[in-house]
């Protein structure tokens, strides 16, 4: 038979033994939650300085301006009112550019105003053959001429984002209100290289007010010189075009239609240099 006093002491330890186990158990995951919250903390701690670190990475401060320039091809406004279907091209001659001067201040050093000042030329010289233009314009050969002249001022917001802490890319929209004048000047004549008589003449002026946004990317290294490639603007525009058609005023026309600037012809290339830089 066991001794009660045994017994006792058996009970006592073995409930010791239950509260050092409780207590051991205890620590481990307090520790584990410790380690686990201060983890998390850490990381929260990490992502915030790294949000703080984006935020503060713009080089530039509210005061900063800048001025630059851009070059694009130039998509001839308006379309050819002399050209008929089903006739062979003998020869084509087209050049299209289009430049601008940019000016732009900062409000914040993440936001900017300015103007933009676009200057548009384009030329396109087109000689077709067909049968049946000895009805129509008593020639089996003739010559049409295109020229395009325009002039656009955009007022503008821009919106900078810095990609990365370290990096020299910055992307940024371009939101403008923007006013148009176009001039559009369409020439025919017969035989050409011949007699080179004139046939007809077109004149369109055309005078709008636009609103659209574009998008860029901006590399912008330390000596203040940024090379911007940006898209051309899409939007919505309004056109009041005044026509003359062999010197005979035919009225004027409205017209509102959408602009598309993200055809490669509207791809714009170009640099700026920024003064008041941190």
């Amino acid at each position: 038979m066991i001794d009660k006093n045994l017994q006792k002491k058996y009970m006592i330890n073995k409930q010791k033994l239950i509260k050092i186990t409780a207590l051991v158990v205890s620590l481990i995951v307090l520790s584990s939650v410790k380690i686990t919250y201060g983890q998390d903390l850490s990381d929260s701690t990490r992502y915030q300085s790294y949000i703080r670190q984006s935020q503060d990475v713009s080089r530039f401060m509210k005061g900063t301006y800048f001025f630059g320039g851009d070059l694009s091809l130039n998509d001839l406004e308006g379309t050819n009112d002399f050209i008929v279907a089903n006739i062979d091209l003998l020869d084509v001659d087209k050049v299209g550019l289009k430049f601008s001067f940019v000016g732009g201040y900062f409000i914040s050093p993440k936001m900017s105003v300015g103007l933009r000042g676009t200057y548009k030329y384009g030329r396109n010289e087109q000689i077709l053959e067909a049968d049946f233009l000895n009805l129509a314009f008593n020639a089996t050969t003739y010559k049409t001429q295109m020229l395009s002249t325009g002039f656009e001022t955009h007022l503008f917001v821009r919106n900078y984002i810095p990609l990365g802490a370290k990096s020299n890319f910055i992307a940024f929209t371009e939101t403008s209100l923007y006013f148009i004048k176009n001039n559009n000047y369409q020439r025919a004549t017969r035989n050409p290289g011949k007699t080179d008589e004139s046939i007809s003449t077109i004149l369109a002026i055309s005078n709008g007010l636009g609103a659209g946004t574009s998008f860029g990317i901006s590399y912008y290294n330390k000596k203040r010189f940024a090379f911007e490639f940006q898209m051309g603007t899409t939007g919505l525009e309004i056109l009041w075009k005044d026509i003359e058609k062999d010197l005979v005023n035919e009225g004027r026309s409205t017209k509102v239609t959408f602009r598309n600037g993200l055809s490669l012809l509207n791809f714009q290339v170009g640099f700026s240099y920024y003064f008041n830089v941190r």
